[in-house]
């Protein structure tokens, strides 16, 4: 077999066998096909995409090239494509673990715009992401839950390739995604698989007919592995919570675990809580949802989270957002029609917020707080935005200081 024939053949817009994939995929991550060939194919497949049978098989290989993980009872998994402001894993964890609905999930860096649940969760001082196998377990059986960060031995093979999609412009490949995400998902051991796709200029998928196609690919995967997967299609034009940056993200979790204050993070996390729960229970999705609304509201759910960041060696009390902080005015008086997305994902990664590429140090303190809604009317001089920044110095250029439409 030769990767230059396996190319030529997917560039003239044939399909490949199971055997010319895996030749491929796993010749890469034994380091016998280099760098600029799987880029060539990756590129590739990103313009003439592949087919479900296609799909199945990659995903396969991906499953196959490092551990499986196996529970003694049936765990669950949430996983979205990503955006900006989306800290619902940390609120539907202990949610879900709160009614007793086991939660096992492996999650990642962000890269980019969009923040990554792990950044996330390492702005806590001490949590501890790096889990073992025998961590996953052990967490499972104390407490109902366990988050961390993919690990060497689980489908190493999906980690190489998405570092080199990410840095060849074939990250927005649906088969490539699909079989990323559900490759971790199945490897991890979950039975019970919720996915939220977000849409929208603040995503990775732009369009709602990408997202029905994703759906489908993620669906008949999951079939094709004997799991059981929702998915859910959500905006991404604006940004899903008033706070984007670690820390101040860490914070607004905390606060509507705490306090059940009515946002819409709030209720796009109970919607993807309920959808999980209706699968592991067997009930409808509006008795889940008053389930999941209960353990909010009488704080079983707080006290979950509190559980959950102590036992990963968490201390919640020293999360800080930075203490330096700018106003960011309106310039005029209107109604603000537009709070983009794409621009706050943009502006809080020059403050340092995010990563371009996976060596960047990420710094957990800055990141920006949305005072003001779509809809909104404003006067000249209103503070719109605080913005959390290492240096009061910063040179920003006004364009990207411009996330506010106001007219």
């Amino acid at each position: 077999m030769n990767i230059i024939d396996i190319i030529t053949k997917k560039k003239n817009k044939q399909v490949l066998n199971y055997e010319e994939l895996k030749y491929a995929f796993n010749g890469y991550l034994n380091k016998e096909v280099k760098d600029y060939q799987m880029s060539a194919l990756l590129m590739a497949i990103t313009i003439n995409g592949m087919t479900y049978e296609e799909t199945l098989d990659l995903t396969d290989i991906f499953i196959k090239s490092g551990d499986v993980y196996k529970f003694d009872k049936p765990v669950c998994d949430k996983h979205s494509t990503g955006g900006i402001g989306d800290t619902v894993t940390l609120i539907i964890a202990p949610i879900v673990a709160a009614l007793n609905v086991p939660m096992a999930k492996m999650s990642g860096k962000g890269l980019g715009i969009t923040g990554g649940t792990i950044d996330k969760l390492e702005s806590i001082p001490g949590f501890n992401v790096n889990l073992t196998k025998e961590d996953y377990h052990k967490g499972i059986k104390d407490i109902g839950l366990a988050v961390g960060a993919q690990t060497e031995d689980l489908v190493p093979l999906d980690k190489v390739i998405y570092a080199l999609r990410d840095v060849t412009g074939t990250t927005e490949s649906i088969p490539l995604i699909a079989s990323s995400i559900m490759s971790k998902k199945i490897a991890c051991g979950a039975t019970y698989i919720v996915i939220d796709i977000k849409c929208g200029e603040g995503a990775l998928i732009k369009t709602e007919e990408d997202a029905k196609e994703l759906s489908e690919y993620l669906i008949k995967i999951g079939t094709h592995f004997n799991r059981k997967v929702k998915t859910l299609i959500t905006s991404m034009d604006e940004p899903l919570s008033n706070a984007v940056g670690n820390a101040l993200e860490v914070l607004e979790a905390k606060e509507i675990l705490e306090t059940n204050k009515q946002t819409k993070l709030r209720d796009v996390s109970l919607e993807v809580a309920a959808n999980i729960v209706s699968m592991a229970k067997n009930i409808k999705v509006n008795e889940a949802k008053i389930l999941c609304a209960k353990v909010l509201e009488n704080q079983t759910a707080y006290k979950m989270f509190e559980k959950w960041i102590s036992y990963q060696h968490g201390d919640l009390s020293k999360v800080k957002a930075s203490d330096k902080i700018i106003k960011l005015k309106s310039n005029r008086n209107g109604t603000i029609t537009k709070i983009s997305a794409l621009k706050v994902g943009k502006l809080a990664g020059l403050l340092g917020a995010g990563r371009k590429t996976k060596e960047d140090k990420i710094d957990y303190s800055v990141g920006i707080k949305l005072l003001c809604s779509e809809n909104e009317t404003v006067t000249k001089g209103q503070v719109l935005a605080l913005l959390y920044v290492n240096d009061l110095n910063i040179k920003i250029p006004e364009e990207d200081l411009k996330i506010f439409e106001i007219k």
